[in-house]
């Protein structure tokens, strides 16, 4: 059996939830384009889940087939993780700090 006092603690990465219109998660997907250093897109339809770009993310979420979006990304120094889960009338949003 382990003893507690030699369990080592983990740092537990920064998790952000809030939940936005879909005027201000335009606004996101404009503020990730223009500000940061895209390093990675998942999409998640009905049908794949797959790779892709901003861009195409975005218009699967316009189009209403995103069930869910992460978008893996640097900015001022940091490794960060959206995931956008797409609802009605409002989109949840999970950011992470993510260990280098």
């Amino acid at each position: 059996m382990m003893n507690p006092e030699t369990i080592e603690p983990i740092d537990l990465p920064e998790v952000l939830e809030a939940e936005w219109g879909n005027d201000q998660l335009m606004q996101l997907f404009a503020d990730l384009q223009e500000g940061t250093d895209i390093t990675h897109v998942q999409l998640r339809t009905g049908r794949e889940d797959t790779s892709t770009d901003l861009k195409t993310a975005r218009d699967a979420f316009l189009n209403g087939q995103a069930q869910a979006i992460q978008v893996r990304y640097r900015y001022e120094g940091q490794h960060w993780g959206d995931t956008i889960l797409p609802g009605d009338p409002t989109t949840k949003i999970i950011r992470t700090l993510l260990p280098v």
